[in-house]
């Protein structure tokens, strides 16, 4: 089983998410890659941020939509360290393992795509995003949005339980098919038999978030699942070896 760093290595509780350090961390404790959110800041910089304000992560206040990255990169994202731009992450960790970049906003996919294209990094990134019904109140990423760059770059659906029970195991499998997807990214809630049989069936693989219990990362291992996102990746890597 494949153990990602989500949003790098951050702990629980997270501190320092999605900072370079933070991916370094989970590089250092042996991940396979790692997971980061993106978005689109006032001048138009494509950033390592979860959500649409600083508030929580950093030190600073304020909707990233309305700010540049000059302004962005002032404040403190964890242990001094500044918000990074979608390209540090790129330049600096492409070739390390593999990055799943989850879109938190519609109309990034194709810049996104491109950014990976101009560095040769198609077989190092995997774009995911969850649907429109099935985002945070400040997302509003699409599975369409990804479906329109899937003949250029892997991507994944990512869902959570509601989605799940919403549409079923085999409707959902359906969807992933049709969207070009390589992979579904369901939450560890939404794990079954059945999803994982079906999956398995259609071909695709299958990354669990978020999973911190290193006894949860074995049973789902034992299940059949191909791979998790973790915030504690080292602890989850010794329990699997």
């Amino acid at each position: 089983m494949k153990v990602f760093g989500h949003r790098g290595s951050p702990g629980v509780p997270r501190f320092g998410e999605n900072t370079l350090s933070s991916f370094r961390k989970a590089f250092q404790a042996g991940a396979d890659g790692v997971e980061l959110d993106v978005r689109r800041c006032g001048d138009r910089t494509l950033v390592a941020l979860h959500d649409a304000t600083l508030d929580r992560t950093t030190n600073g206040k304020g909707a990233i939509a309305t700010l540049s990255y000059r302004d962005i990169q002032a404040f403190d994202a964890g242990g001094g360290e500044a918000v990074p731009r979608l390209s540090d992450v790129l330049d600096e960790f492409g070739s390390r393992g593999v990055l799943h970049i989850e879109l938190k906003e519609s109309n990034l996919a194709k810049d996104v795509a491109d950014m990976v294209v101009e560095r040769n990094l198609l077989p190092h990134v995997v774009l995911s995003a969850f649907d429109s019904d099935d985002n945070d109140e400040d997302a509003g990423s699409s599975w369409a949005d990804l479906s329109s760059v899937s003949a250029t770059i892997p991507i994944a659906l990512l869902f959570t339980k509601r989605k799940l029970k919403r549409c079923g195991p085999a409707r959902l499998i359906e969807s992933a098919l049709k969207a070009g997807a390589e992979a579904i990214h369901p939450s560890r809630d939404s794990i079954s038999v059945e999803l994982i049989s079906d999956a398995r069936k259609a071909g695709l693989t299958i990354r669990v978030w978020t999973v911190n219990d290193p006894s949860e990362a074995l049973n789902l291992r034992n299940a059949g699942v191909d791979a998790i996102f973790s915030d504690c990746p080292a602890q989850c890597i010794l329990a699997l070896h």
